[in-house]
Formats: C-alpha cells, sequence, structure tokens
C-alpha cells in the first residue's frame, strides 16, 4: 500500500468518530435525564432562546443562549434578555459589565438587557400558564410544556470545539 493511501486512510479513520455526530440542542427531563427531543444547532454558533409570558405582569420575556465550550465543558451563557414592564424577577438595573436598554419597535419598544452569564445546569420548568418554548433559529418554536411536565435540561451535543 503506498504511503499516500495510508496516510488518506489514517485521515479517514480519525474522522469516522465524527460522522453523524451534528451539533444539537438535547432537552431531556432533569430528574431522569430521559430524552425528549433534540433540535439542530448552528455549529459555528449554537444558541437557542426561551420565550415565556411574564406570570405576573402577562408580557413577554425572551431570553436568549448561547452555548461555549471551555475547560468545564459545553455550558450555556445567558447573553440577552428581552421584556416589557417593570416587575417580579425582571431586572431593573445593570450589573457590573451588563448593559440595559429601552429599545423602540413599532408602537411599543421593550427593555433588553445584555449581559453573559453562565448559567449551568439550563434547567427550565415547562410551566403551561407561561408557554415556556424554545426557539432554535430556523425551526418552529417547541412549547415545552407538550414535552413533559417535569423540568427540562437544555443542553449542547455534538458541537465542534471551535464553536464560541
Amino acid at each position: 500500500m503506498s504511503r499516500a493511501r495510508r496516510g488518506a486512510l489514517l485521515a479517514l479513520a480519525l474522522c469516522l468518530p465524527l460522522i453523524g455526530q451534528a451539533c444539537e440542542l438535547v432537552l431531556s427531563e432533569h430528574r431522569s435525564q430521559r430524552e425528549l427531543m433534540r433540535l439542530p444547532l448552528d455549529p459555528a454558533q449554537p444558541r437557542a432562546d426561551v420565550a415565556f409570558t411574564h406570570s405576573v405582569l402577562g408580557t413577554p420575556v425572551l431570553d436568549r443562549y448561547e452555548w461555549r465550550t471551555g475547560a468545564n465543558g459545553w455550558r450555556a451563557h445567558l447573553v440577552e434578555e428581552q421584556f416589557d414592564g417593570e416587575g417580579y424577577g425582571l431586572p431593573s438595573a445593570p450589573g457590573p459589565g451588563e448593559r440595559l436598554e429601552r429599545v423602540q419597535s413599532g408602537e411599543r419598544g421593550f427593555s433588553r438587557l445584555t449581559l453573559d452569564r453562565v448559567v449551568a445546569p439550563l434547567v427550565v420548568r415547562p410551566l403551561p400558564a407561561q408557554h415556556m418554548r424554545v426557539q432554535v433559529p430556523g425551526h418552529a418554536p417547541v412549547l415545552l410544556g407538550d414535552l413533559s411536565a417535569q423540568a427540562i435540561q437544555l443542553r449542547a451535543r455534538g458541537c465542534p470545539d471551535t464553536a464560541q
């Protein structure tokens, strides 16, 4: 066998574990780890939104997460919160390194908090009254209450280590 052919076969053998491994958002029950669903993520920028209705104000809230890899593996980072109004659980002032701004969109505006907070593990309780849903770019929103009544963990799997 030629040296070039051996080199090509070695390269193929090294790549085989990666074939079929997609960058995905895995949704599973937090305590049992029973897998509920997988959604494809952009391997260049793995991210997803968790959207819901504020339990007191009845206004929309959107939390944007990015998954980043580091010494502790893949972890979710809360990078943006969008919300309308002031109330329990909503930020009223930015913390260190954060930015809070008012954004005008059509007739209504909303507040946007830009931050970088590690959320590990990322666990969501799918309360039906809040219409808790996950939105991945390019795909229809997934209503979490339709998947389980248990707390749901969201984690990235199979994404390349180069994603930031």
